[in-house]
């Protein structure tokens, strides 16, 4: 299972090329990753791009995904589950900005910084990653991808079983979700907000992992779900004899 992401830093040019996302992928158990830069190459004498809009199409993470999985210098195979969240790899975000200096970052006259060879950059930060040996897994990412079975240690501590020995809701359960500040309006909670969702979810889909908490996926009677994952103790399980408001009640 791999999880895929765009980032987002500051606009680079880098020789006849300025670069504006990144896809990053990484195979979920080694935490080994592969990061793509995503530009647009000048034509002729412009030295800037007017119309950044339509750049990230679904063709260019194509080609991005292509471009990793065809290296057959990259352990990364085809994965059967592909994870998407609106999460940043802030480590690779600090990597990045260490590069420059203070006056490059505090210039507000340009939105673009200029690099010799940001590609070469971006390989040396990832193989970094690579290399270097992860705390939850006591080994480095390059060495966990070459072995059939990797266990990881909990990022937190967590009370009680996990995994293979943690009770687990069915797929018959309706549950409800802890909203998190990006679903409120505005990013904020307000006295009034809700504390849980407004819908009643099934169980679509579930992931067990040794040492690692059970991760849930949901969906709704029209086939809606939300965007991420969750534990447990981000569920409430409504027992199948307690009526729901009406959801026109519920929204407003």
């Amino acid at each position: 299972m791999h999880q895929a992401d765009v980032l987002y830093t500051r606009h680079v040019k880098s020789r006849r090329t300025i670069y504006l996302f990144y896809l990053n992928v990484k195979d979920v158990a080694s935490r080994y990753e592969a990061i793509v830069p995503i530009g647009v190459a000048l034509k002729g004498p412009a030295k800037s791009i007017k119309n950044m809009q339509g750049i990230l199409t679904s063709s260019t993470i194509a080609k991005c995904l292509e471009k990793i999985y065809d290296d057959p210098k990259n352990p990364l195979i085809w994965p059967k589950v592909f994870l998407s969240d609106r999460g940043s790899n802030r480590t690779f975000q600090e990597q990045f900005y260490n590069i420059f200096d203070a006056y490059d970052l505090l210039d507000t006259s340009s939105d673009i910084i200029e690099l010799e060879d940001l590609v070469i950059i971006v390989d040396s930060i990832v193989e970094d990653f690579n290399n270097s040996v992860t705390r939850l897994l006591g080994m480095s990412p390059a060495e966990a991808i070459k072995k059939k079975n990797v266990f990881a240690m909990p990022s937190k501590p967590r009370k009680g079983p996990m995994g293979y020995d943690e009770k687990r809701l069915s797929y018959g359960d309706s549950v409800i979700y802890l909203l998190n500040l990006s679903e409120y309006e505005g990013g904020r909670r307000r006295a009034t907000d809700m504390n849980w969702s407004s819908k009643i979810y099934n169980i679509r889909e579930s992931l067990i992992q040794k040492n690692q908490p059970v991760l849930y996926w949901l969906e709704d009677d029209e086939g809606n779900s939300p965007e991420r994952s969750f534990v447990r103790e981000e569920l409430q399980v409504i027992p199948p004899d307690v009526e729901y408001p009406p959801q026109w009640v519920l929204a407003n």
